[in-house]
């Protein structure tokens, strides 16, 4: 006949979490030391290791050189404003032609405000030649 199995005892059955954690996790591989190199197996591994950096780096943009600024010095310009009723929008938009409207109106009003009544009689033709 064969002989009896011994029964585990309650006690070892039943594992603790510190026992779990020193018996079955990961083990941790002792720190080595890292191999002494050479000058020249320093340079090669230098340049090995720069090389995949530059590869994994993402491209960089070109910084743009900044915009040069207008000449007419238009940085320098306030906001002038004034109510008008739809029709004379409109009006002012057919006088001046498309997307001229605040320039022909700007024009008008410093050439009245300086008496300049050579401007804005060629301001009257350049709107009656765009009308």
């Amino acid at each position: 006949m064969s002989k009896p199995k011994k029964q585990p005892k309650p006690e070892a059955a039943v594992k603790t979490e510190a026992a779990i954690s020193k018996t079955e996790g990961p083990e941790k591989a002792p720190e080595a030391k890292s191999p002494r190199l050479s000058d020249s197996l320093k340079a090669q591994a230098d340049h090995m290791i720069a090389a995949r950096d530059k590869k994994q780096a993402p491209a960089s943009r070109e910084a743009r050189p900044p915009k040069a600024k207008d000449p007419n010095g238009e940085e320098n310009l306030v906001v002038f404003a004034f109510r008008l009723s739809p029709e004379e929008r409109e009006l002012i938009h057919k006088a001046a032609g498309p997307a001229r409207a605040s320039r022909f109106v700007r024009a008008l009003a410093v050439a009245a405000a300086c008496g300049d009544e050579g401007a804005i009689k060629l301001l009257l033709q350049s709107a009656k030649a765009t009308a």
